[in-house]
């Protein structure tokens, strides 16, 4: 299989059309208790990567509109051999009652919404280099070990080092329950395990016996922020209010005929059904009574396509030369950045980030809380009985029960999304943002990170490590992201929080009193412990 991918490989190249995201957009509110200095490193104190959350986009895709070319778009998608292939050594895991979570207006019919084999080929490369930056090489250095211990901060830290070796237990894997991103954590998998039939014959003892379980289990309703239906009526009429802020609405006036033109324009292209696609923040189609989804939508021939889909068709059809001939370069990036700014300048508000995001983000941040959880079950407290800052890990303990914890959790946790989803988590992290749209195939990477001091042991008993913190580190596609909602000691945005504050962070309750009331709108929205609601009465 992957000779034959590498033949194809060389027969295609993408384009794409990145968005470049503005810069000037504020910083959701946060807590003043939680902008404290943070020093993460003593001179003596050294690092290690215990755990990685990797949230990654699908791959390269069909358009989810559809068009009128269905032929061509057919050619485009990988054949079912290679498919059966990039599949071989998973299993899908699904609700015992069947289904997958709920459809969703952006999954795309027949051809359309699909994983191209570009995007194939792109997630088996994205495979390959993520099992180098995460795996020890043959050739041992510091880095190789997971240990860094020459700066007040970590630099490069491998996951899978020669004590804990890249095997298929470590790692964890959940995707929305969308064709094209199963498929996309497929194609990743067989690039980072290029070795698999020699760990299913070692695992199973049945060399074709699935081995990665893929789960699915109704991730629709909350690895992507516009989950149809929503996880809260409130949510839809929130991102409505949001959408009708007076900037937003000048803006988009500004751009009516644009919108207008390029939709014109494209009307040729457009398949049946076209001006009936409803998904994205703040472009919902709903239905006047409950505001929940519906499909039946009256619309007029003269209204311009949702931005969102104007971008994703754009996108689709200039990546492959394939534009009306008077749309240009600069009209496909004027819409994408257009569509960056709107989802960005929604998502940004606190109130919205919790209530779209926080199910999943709350998940996350269970696994690293696990993570530490087991392996303190492997320590003994300092006499003063204090905890996790004071807590003596045994490097003596035996290697079978070690490997028999590490089980537990997984080192890597792999979560196979959409564009969407990374934005929706950079917004409600409250980290930097980005100079570009995450394009396809790009990647979170969210890091826990143990500070730890090595002890004097006590006689008999071996080395001993003192556990002095938990830090979590942030990059898309190997660029660090800093925290905007927490000072390191010189002043700057954290490049690490403590596990701890982040906590802190991800539950503070958030409410919109005031913003909306500015507004003349004298609605009320709060997020308090998972839950969004809507108050016309005055506290």
């Amino acid at each position: 299989l992957l000779i034959y991918l590498a033949l194809v490989d060389s027969l295609l190249s993408i384009h794409p059309c990145s968005a470049s995201i503005p810069t000037s957009l504020s910083t959701p509110g946060s807590s003043s208790s939680l902008s404290t200095s943070i020093s993460p490193k003593t001179s003596k104190s050294k690092f290690r990567l215990r755990q990685v959350q990797l949230i990654h986009r699908h791959g390269d895709r069909t358009p989810i509109t559809p068009m009128k070319d269905e032929e061509y778009w057919h050619g485009t998608l990988p054949e079912k051999h290679v498919l059966e292939g990039i599949a071989k050594g998973t299993a899908l895991v699904r609700p015992e009652e069947g289904g997958g979570g709920g459809g969703h207006g952006a999954a795309g019919r027949g051809p359309f919404g699909q994983l191209t084999l570009m995007g194939l080929l792109q997630m088996i490369r994205l495979g390959e280099k993520l099992r180098e930056e995460l795996s020890h090489s043959t050739t041992t250095t510091e880095s190789s070990t997971g240990i860094n211990d020459k700066s007040p901060h970590p630099g490069h830290l491998k996951l899978f080092t020669p004590s804990e070796p890249l095997h298929p237990r470590r790692v964890s894997v959940m995707s929305t329950d969308f064709p094209r991103t199963i498929q996309s954590v497929q194609a990743l998998l067989t690039g980072f395990f290029p070795d698999i039939d020699d760990f299913a014959s070692t695992t199973n003892g049945e060399g074709d016996a699935p081995i990665i379980s893929i789960d699915v289990r109704n991730t629709n309703s909350y690895l992507i922020p516009d989950p149809q239906p929503r996880q809260s009526p409130h949510q839809l009429v929130l991102e409505q209010k949001l959408s009708n802020r007076p900037h937003l609405l000048e803006r988009e006036e500004q751009l009516k005929e644009v919108a207008k033109r390029i939709t014109n324009q494209l009307e040729d292209y457009l398949g049946h059904g076209a001006d009936g696609i409803s998904f994205g923040i703040g472009e919902e189609k709903t239905t006047a009574d409950d505001g929940k989804y519906s499909k039946e939508v009256e619309m007029t021939t003269t209204k311009p396509l949702a931005w969102a889909q104007l971008s994703e068709i754009l996108t689709c059809l200039h990546s492959r030369n394939r534009l009306p001939p008077s749309l240009t370069s600069e009209d496909v990036q004027t819409v994408s950045n257009h569509v960056a700014w709107r989802w960005f300048e929604n998502l940004r508000n606190p109130v919205l980030a919790k209530a779209s995001m926080w199910k999943f983000a709350d998940r996350i941040l269970d696994s690293m809380e696990r993570k530490v959880r087991v392996e303190c079950e492997r320590v003994k407290c300092n006499g003063d009985g204090s905890k996790v800052g004071q807590l003596i890990v045994r490097s003596n303990v035996g290697k079978e029960g070690l490997d028999v914890e590490c089980e537990e959790e997984p080192l890597l946790c792999i979560y196979s999304a959409h564009d969407s989803t990374l934005i929706g988590m950079l917004c409600i992290l409250q980290l930097e943002q980005p100079t570009e749209w995450p394009e396809y195939g790009s990647y979170l990477k969210i890091e826990l990170i143990r500070e730890e001091m090595d002890e004097d042991a006590d006689a008999g008993t071996g080395e001993q490590t003192k556990v002095m913190n938990h830090w979590v580190r942030f990059s898309l596609n190997g660029e660090i992201l800093r925290s905007t909602w927490l000072k390191d000691e010189n002043g700057e945005n954290a490049i690490m929080v403590p596990l701890e504050k982040l906590k802190e962070m991800i539950h503070l309750e958030h409410d919109m009193e005031e913003e909306l009331e500015s507004s003349g709108l004298g609605l009320k929205f709060r997020w308090n412990k998972g839950l969004i609601v809507e108050s016309n009465e005055a506290q």
